[in-house]
């Protein structure tokens, strides 16, 4: 405690701190063999006394974590196989340790699933659970290795109780895998999660991921553009994401609860950003509700903590931002591949349409809280579910009085004359911008390109150099393998996540200097509409307007359907008020 009071708010530990911690490790190993104790027993009790998390805790985690999971681990399991002596084993106590093993192995999944069972958990989740508590690991080797040191059990007893911890260990963890699902609780949502399917009359609910104070003057200039106001308010989620390190367990903090202080956990990684996010709250009331939340889990499972609140919260779009940031000197900064990986999963399983922002530090100079700017947008329209959403959005964006909206549509040739003859949905979404924003708003404008070929459509690409700070697409295309315009792309691609048209504009060979963001519409669910939220509630309709095609990704896979736990709607006041 006292070594985190003498670090100042924000700074890292100091390395004779770290160096006096691992001192102490050796003495408490040392103390232990002294009173005739085992060398761990100190340490873990050292371990008990250090705080959890930050400074401390994660700082240690850090420094010991590539040593110990790299080195002395599979040193220590390499150890302890030498020690297993396979010519000393015999059939009879072999048969009989694997029988009594067995046995106690269903006896303790028996114990576990029992109290779940009767608290009203799910069998399956109560199967999931009791394997997981059976499962023995690193704990029960030193049980046993300090066995044998001492000659309480010989080297047979030793072989033959190493060989049940491997294969009863072994068949649970895979048994684990394959049920306990935890997108299994929002992937089958039957309603639509999408701006398009969204009723116009009711408040839009959005939700952005952070991980730095970097993301948050974009996220709060996106959240001006989408033009909240009295009529048509919106509710916004915000989740700052932080990696798990230091501690035991996730957490995550509410920061409209008064019990929350955000002063007391993790201090400086959110508060800067809830003072942000609040002050642009203040500057519009009555038009907006600002939600702030801090999720503190391990990357590996963070997309179904932020999945799971988006089916919670009936967010109709999620907006993270992308893995690189460039900055306006064209200073190009890159997280961790931890966030890439993020990205990828919630395109797979999130449960309403996800935004992937490229921030290239246009929409850092534009602030909203100190001045009041003019954006210029352009949507790139190809064809398919994608490119509508973002046009949704836009049309959303183009009712902004400081935002102008340019729809660029790309069309070949043969599809032209189609056009022509007949009207699809893309067409309908596309005469109704052009009736209600290009006729009737004269700063709007639209415009068609035939192009033949990918070239055309890389020139047409390269023609919005210097003239928008954002520029919209969808992320995939409808009839994109038919597509004289994708022919060889798909080689060439270096970022799969944000498709063909949003790799165009981001990939490392091109000039492009504005922000992108690259637009999934919903892949999951049925037909339905969306509705409550922060300020009321009620159900838009609206077809499915999505088509199942091939991803990008090779390991793209559409999820499951089966029978899932849906999150009801309930409606709600029309006034504006805070969530509590």
């Amino acid at each position: 405690m006292w070594m985190i009071r003498q670090t100042p708010e924000g700074k890292p530990v100091r390395e004779s701190y770290i160096i006096m911690i691992f001192l102490m490790l050796l003495l408490c190993s040392l103390f232990s063999e002294l009173i005739g104790q085992h060398f761990i027993i100190g340490p873990i009790f050292l371990g008990l006394a250090v705080p959890d998390g930050p400074p401390l805790g994660s700082a240690l985690s850090e420094k010991l974590d590539a040593l110990v999971s790299a080195v002395f681990l599979p040193l220590y399991f390499l150890f302890s196989g030498a020690r297993f002596n396979s010519f000393v084993l015999e059939a009879t106590s072999f048969w009989i340790v694997q029988v009594l093993a067995i046995s106690s192995f269903f006896g303790k999944v028996l114990g576990a699933m029992l109290p779940s069972l009767y608290c009203k958990m799910s069998l399956t989740d109560s199967l999931s659970l009791g394997l997981i508590m059976s499962a023995q690991g690193i704990t029960q080797l030193l049980y046993l290795q300090s066995s044998l040191y001492l000659n309480i059990i010989d080297t047979q007893s030793y072989g033959n109780v190493v060989i049940s911890i491997l294969w009863l260990t072994g068949a649970a963890l895979p048994l684990v895998k394959f049920l306990y699902d935890p997108s299994k609780r929002y992937l089958a949502l039957n309603r639509r999660r999408t701006i398009e399917h969204a009723s116009p009359d009711i408040e839009f609910l959005l939700m952005a991921c952070l991980h730095n104070e970097e993301n948050t003057p974009s996220m709060i200039t996106i959240l001006d553009m989408s033009n909240p106001s009295e009529q048509r308010p919106i509710c916004f989620y915000v989740l700052h994401l932080i990696q798990l390190t230091g501690r035991a367990t996730p957490l995550f903090i509410d920061h409209q609860s008064s019990s929350n202080k955000p002063s007391s956990i993790y201090p400086t990684h959110s508060q800067r950003m809830i003072n942000a996010f609040r002050s642009y709250e203040q500057q519009n009331q009555g038009k907006l509700v600002v939600n702030l939340f801090t999720s503190i889990s391990p990357y590996e499972t963070m997309h179904d903590e932020v999945c799971m609140q988006a089916a919670e919260r009936r967010a109709s779009l999620l907006i993270v931002p992308f893995h690189k940031k460039w900055s306006s000197n064209g200073v190009v900064t890159e997280s961790s591949h931890s966030i890439r990986a993020f990205n990828r999963q919630l395109l797979r399983t999130a449960p309403c349409s996800v935004a992937i922002l490229v921030e290239r530090g246009t929409l850092s100079r534009n602030n909203p809280l100190t001045s009041a700017p003019f954006y210029s947008v352009v949507v790139v329209f190809i064809e398919g579910s994608d490119d509508r959403e973002s046009l949704v959005y836009a049309m959303r964006m183009a009712d902004h009085p400081n935002v102008s909206v340019t729809v660029v549509r790309l069309i070949e040739p043969r599809r032209k004359s189609m056009n022509l003859m007949m009207r699809d949905t893309d067409g309908d979404l596309i005469h109704r911008f052009k009736v209600e924003y290009c006729i009737q708003i004269k700063r709007h404008d639209y415009r068609e390109e035939v192009v033949k070929d990918s070239v055309e459509m890389i020139n047409v690409l390269k023609s919005f150099d210097g003239c928008f700070d954002l520029i919209m697409v969808g992320r995939r295309h409808a009839n994109r393998e038919f597509s004289s315009l994708f022919n060889g792309m798909n080689e060439w691609n270096e970022y799969p996540e944000l498709g063909v048209v949003g790799d165009m504009l981001v990939s490392s060979d091109t000039t492009y200097d504005g922000s992108v963001m690259v637009v999934q519409q919903q892949i999951l669910g049925s037909h339905g509409g969306g509705g409550g939220g922060c300020y009321g509630g009620g159900s838009g309709g609206g077809h499915h307007g999505g088509y199942h095609h091939p991803d990008f990704h090779p390991d793209f896979h559409h999820p499951r359907q089966e029978r899932r736990l849906n999150i009801p709607e309930v409606p709600r006041d029309t006034r504006v008020w805070p969530m509590v």
